[in-house]
């Protein structure tokens, strides 16, 4: 069984990895358009983006740092 300390951790990390996962728009801009191949593929983009968008919320609020994947590519 886990302690409280060890699922902080494992869902510290899991939300690290999240969040400095690219998502459409970081990795197209403003260039991005949701049904360019198909509906399917911009509901997965939009379930991605949130997901992503979320585990930045979420460390942000509670002044975790991590990368911003624009950041690693420019470093």
């Amino acid at each position: 069984m886990m302690t409280d300390e060890q699922k902080l951790t494992l869902l510290l990390k899991v939300l690290k990895e999240h969040a400095e996962t690219p998502h459409c728009y970081d990795r197209e801009g403003d260039d991005y358009t949701p049904s360019r191949d198909s509906y399917d593929d911009a509901f997965g983009d939009g379930i991605d983006c949130g997901e992503i968008m979320f585990a930045r919320t979420m460390l942000e609020c509670i002044g975790v740092e991590f990368e911003y994947p624009e950041m690693k590519e420019n470093a």
